[in-house]
């Protein structure tokens, strides 16, 4: 389990070459939908505003209005960290979860790719919030709200995990190595890193670094190598991918090629 963490935290949890320039499309992102959002007063008679307007009614796209609303929320609790404005756990979570359906919809095909993104940091963030108020709170009637709340969630994330980020395989081969959201295929693998489908993250993670030279997919293949982890124990080959990721510029992968110096 402390491998795999470390793999975890290893490819998610620090900067990446393939997703170096997401903060910044995300940035440009967000402003163009932020327009009727000015925030420079941190007014939060807007951010009322932007609960009232962040919906998705009776199984109809989103509107621009509705996504502004949503991604305004979204660049609050996420971006921004704003927890002073806070409104009740419920409200923040449906709004959310409205959040990561549109985004998810995103249909333009320049901007796929960083909403995508952004749709996988709303999902941990709703996890986080779900998990605490079922915790902390004690009344039935609010635990049913959050339940109900945890259903839609978990239907959201059963479609995000069928959208395509990474290439297919059949039988464990490989059917294409072209990866078209190459920041967002690695995200994802991150959640893949468990018993049942950390073969599939060993492969991505090798395509990520032997196509693409991804410095902390490299240094992560180099464990599963090394810890026999999706792919039989080979030093030899997780001496080589360490290596690359040394190479590329990751600390971890120097300290890997240097505890494996006598294969």
């Amino acid at each position: 389990m402390r491998i795999l963490l470390a793999l975890f935290i290893c490819i998610y949890g620090f900067g990446a070459d393939v997703c170096e320039m997401i903060d910044f499309e995300e940035f440009e992102y967000l402003n163009k939908y932020l327009s009727n959002f000015d925030d420079s007063s941190k007014n939060n008679q807007l951010l009322d505003k932007a609960f009232l307007e962040c919906k998705i009614q009776n199984n109809k796209k989103a509107t621009k209005i509705n996504k502004s609303a949503c991604l305004y929320i979204y660049k609050n609790f996420v971006s921004d960290q704003r927890w002073d404005t806070l409104k009740s756990l419920p409200d923040v979570v449906l709004a959310l979860i409205f959040t990561q359906t549109i985004l998810m919809e995103e249909d333009n095909k320049n901007d796929r790719e960083v909403a995508l993104v952004i749709s996988s940091k709303v999902s941990e963030l709703i996890r986080e919030l779900l998990d605490f108020g079922l915790k902390e709170v004690k009344n039935k009637d609010a635990i049913n709200n959050l339940k109900l709340l945890e259903f839609l969630s978990e239907t959201n994330n059963f479609t995000f995990s069928k959208i395509k980020f990474c290439p297919l395989y059949h039988n464990g081969k490989l059917q294409s190595d072209k990866i078209d959201m190459p920041c967002a295929c690695k995200k994802s693998t991150a959640f893949l890193l468990k018993p049942d489908t950390i073969r599939q993250a060993f492969l991505n993670l090798k395509l990520l670094c032997d196509k693409y030279k991804d410095r902390e997919s490299c240094g992560a293949v180099g464990g599963l190598y090394e810890n026999g982890q999706g792919v039989r124990i080979d030093f030899k080959q997780a001496k080589k991918y360490y290596g690359l990721a040394c190479d590329y510029g990751y600390q971890f992968g120097c300290d890997g090629y240097k505890r494996l110096m006598g294969y």
